[in-house]
């Protein structure tokens, strides 16, 4: 089977993806509400608070702004799975299926399409962020911009794959919809992207460790703002990198896999 018979209908499902995403400004206004509303309320109004009994030198505003970026990456990511089950309830997914394509083009489309929605919305939260008071480093720069880029998209692919396959799996909207409530302020809370992992108990310390969200926020940091070393991860940026890209391996193949079986059913 050629290259073409998965590039091409990939880039075709990715575009129509694209499309009905970029047409409803509605939802990609409310998408970003949520971190507004943390950068806004909770960042203002506790970042004083905060700071009295942080560490010298650390800034929790521009703390919890870089968190909120990967956190945005998370959220839109938990919604690849809706579109799935919107398809299959309208027919379109039995298209799909019933068309002459490989099924992991079905998976993989919406993924990368996830992927894409994710890295701008990422951008757009740490643009917004700058006036409300984020304090980049002194050095930030191009390759920094790069570095949060290439976190952003390896954090959605292996959210965006799961997420994907639960939509792919469960055929409920109303579950898809609780699986997405109950993982989400889980998700959030055990990593490093809202506070400090060093002041967690230690089993919290120890979930944290497992998660995604917690290297990708540890990369983002290192690339935009200053952290006092006593809050520094022993990880450095490239193993920060290194460790999200084999995790967005594993999960995007694994879920592929899970994907087709359920494809099939």
């Amino acid at each position: 089977m050629g290259i073409n018979e998965y590039v091409r209908p990939t880039v075709a499902l990715v575009s129509r993806e694209l499309k009905h995403w970029y047409r409803s400004k509605v939802q990609i206004l409310m998408t970003l509400l949520m971190p507004l509303m943390w950068l806004g309320l909770f960042g203002q109004a506790m970042g004083g608070f905060i700071d009295n009994m942080a560490p010298e030198g650390l800034d929790y505003f521009s703390f919890m702004a870089v968190g909120m970026i990967v956190v945005t990456a998370l959220t839109t990511s938990m919604n690849a799975g809706m579109s799935v089950v919107w398809d299959r309830r309208f027919g379109f997914l039995d298209k799909l299926k019933a068309a002459p394509i490989p099924r992991g083009v079905i998976h993989l489309s919406r993924v990368l399409a996830s992927t894409v929605k994710s890295t701008i919305q990422s951008m757009l939260v740490l643009l917004v962020a700058l006036p409300l008071g984020l304090k980049l480093a002194p050095d930030f720069g191009i390759v920094d911009v790069l570095v949060v880029i290439v976190a952003v998209i390896l954090l959605s692919l292996t959210f965006s794959s799961v997420f994907v396959s639960f939509g792919l799996v469960i055929k409920n909207q109303e579950t898809l919809m609780v699986v997405n409530m109950l993982l989400n302020l889980p998700l959030m809370f055990a990593s490093g992207a809202l506070f400090p992992i060093d002041y967690m108990p230690s089993w919290l310390k120890t979930v944290a460790s497992l998660n995604p969200l917690t290297y990708a926020a540890d990369a983002v940091r290192r690339a935009t703002i200053t952290v006092p070393p006593i809050l520094s991860s022993s990880l450095t940026l490239s193993q920060d990198l290194l460790i999200l890209a084999a995790v967005a391996f594993l999960v995007t193949s694994l879920g592929m896999a899970l994907s087709n079986r359920g494809l099939r059913a």
